[in-house]
């Protein structure tokens, strides 16, 4: 398994707060890593993803008594805060009644996701230089019986969305401390905490019972594979050292309308799917329309901190 840590470092700005802070001077301020630490900096460590406070572990000794490396955790009174650093996935949340959860939904707490868009809507898409401009392909989704009750087996029947990634992407720092209902889910999990970066992937993931879940990655370089739109686009997405290669294949006409071309070098792609073998490395394949989105760039230090 890779070793790197979670947080790599945090920011330490003194007398700076979470709550009516400037995260732009929060941005600017020191970079700490665990090794870097020293006492005196407690209470001003912040998280460089969501921004809250962080502690070294432990907080004095340089090292663990078996040798473990120093990390960074994120405060138990902050885990309202959705983060894609956070180390501890929750099992997810429960609602006591059929009316609980309803309200959750219509205030804007929870998505029931019935399936994401299978095939290119009937829409003239005429993306931006960044593709930062997602546009609203969610459509209403039958009542679906969802197992979310806070008794064992117990299910409610709620309205669901059929939607895109492109969906979540947008307005993402709302939508991260959101919950979500994936198809075929067991529980309704903070996106935040369902979404793995692709540098966490090792060739173990083969040897899990593979269903789909939210990826995301820092493109690396992007090539059509052939010469017509309807050709394979190659994708390689930043992976770890362990692995040779990952890529994403999808067909170059419909990475154009979403705005994944030659030139799309650091910018972060989020997907749904299944991990599958890809010659010597690992990558994806077969997305459907609503399964692949670039991410918009205003949000690339939420989900990757420089």
């Amino acid at each position: 398994m890779s070793t790197k840590r979670k947080i790599a470092y945090a920011h330490h700005l003194l007398g700076w707060e979470y709550d009516g802070g400037s995260r732009e001077a929060l941005k600017a301020s020191r970079q700490v890593t665990p090794d870097e630490y020293e006492e005196e900096m407690a209470g001003n460590l912040f998280c460089p993803s969501c921004y809250t406070n962080v502690e070294r572990t432990p907080k004095e000794k340089d090292l663990f008594t078996n040798r473990r490396a120093p990390f960074y955790r994120h405060l138990s009174r902050w885990q309202h805060v959705g983060c894609v650093l956070r180390a501890k996935k929750p099992e997810g949340k429960r609602y006591d009644s059929y009316e609980e959860a309803k309200r959750a939904i219509d205030h804007g707490h929870l998505t029931i996701v019935k399936e994401f868009l299978q095939s290119k809507p009937e829409i003239e898409l005429t993306p931006g230089a960044e593709y930062d401009e997602t546009p609203v392909e969610d459509v209403s989704g039958p009542l679906s019986w969802v197992p979310i009750g806070r008794h064992q087996g117990e299910s409610f029947q709620l309205p669901s969305k059929i939607t895109t990634v492109a969906g979540i992407c947008c307005n993402f720092e709302v939508n991260k401390d959101k919950y979500f209902f994936l198809p075929g889910a067991q529980h309704a999990v903070k996106l935040a905490e369902l979404l793995t970066n692709v540098t966490e992937l090792t060739f173990d993931i083969l040897n899990i019972e593979q269903s789909p879940k939210l990826y995301f990655g820092r493109i690396k370089s992007s090539w059509n594979a052939g010469q017509h739109s309807n050709s394979t686009r190659m994708t390689r997405i930043e992976c770890d050292s362990t692995i040779r290669d990952f890529t994403v294949k999808y067909p170059d006409g419909d990475c154009r309308d979403k705005g994944i071309n030659d030139d799309s070098t650091g910018r972060i792609v989020m997907f749904y799917g299944v991990i599958t073998t890809n010659g010597s490395g690992l990558g994806v394949e077969r997305l459907a329309w609503g399964e692949i989105a670039l991410v918009p760039g205003k949000y690339n230090d939420l989900l990757m901190p420089d």
